[in-house]
C-alpha cells in the first residue's frame, strides 16, 4: 500500500511542468513556425495577385498578418531560450531551426514593404520575394 502512494507522487516530483519540458518547448515555436508559413502562403498569393493588377492592399493587410506572426515566433523563440530546459540538445535544434525561419521571414517582410513603400514603379523592380531564391540584381546602369 505503501508503494501504491509512493508511486503517483513520484510522478508528480518526475513530471515537468510545461515550462520545464523540453517537447512543449519545440512544440510552441513548431506552432508559430506553422501559423508563420500559413501568413508567408497568404502574403505569397496576395503578391501574385497584385502582380496581374490587383489591389495592394490586400498585400498590406496580408503583410501585418505576417509581421504579427513573426512577432509570435520571436516570443515563443524568447520562452524556449530563457526557460529552464534551454540547453536541452532537442530544444537547442528547435530554436536553432525557429531563428532560421525567422530571419527568412524578416527578409520577406523587408522585401514586401520596400516594394509597397519603397517608391518602385512596379512589381518588376523587386527584389526576388521567395525564401531561398537569389536575390534580383539591381538593372545595369544605361550609358
Amino acid at each position: 500500500m505503501l508503494f501504491v502512494q509512493y508511486q503517483p507522487a513520484r510522478a508528480a516530483d518526475l513530471s515537468p511542468g510545461p515550462e520545464n519540458d523540453a517537447g512543449a518547448a519545440c512544440t510552441e515555436i513548431k506552432t508559430a513556425l506553422h501559423t508563420l508559413a500559413d501568413a508567408e502562403h497568404d502574403e505569397s498569393l496576395a503578391l501574385d495577385l497584385a502582380t496581374s493588377g490587383a489591389n495592394l492592399a490586400i498585400v498590406e493587410a496580408r503583410l501585418s498578418v505576417l509581421l504579427d506572426r513573426t512577432n509570435d515566433l520571436r516570443v515563443a523563440l524568447r520562452h524556449a531560450r530563457e526557460s529552464t530546459v534551454a540547453r536541452d540538445p532537442m530544444v537547442d535544434q528547435c530554436v536553432r531551426m525557429g531563428f532560421r525561419a525567422l530571419v527568412i521571414s524578416e527578409k520577406l517582410s523587408s522585401d514586401v514593404e520596400s516594394v509597397l513603400f519603397g517608391g518602385g514603379d512596379s512589381f518588376a523592380e523587386a527584389p526576388a520575394l521567395k525564401p531561398g531564391a537569389p536575390a534580383a540584381s539591381p538593372p545595369a546602369p544605361q550609358p
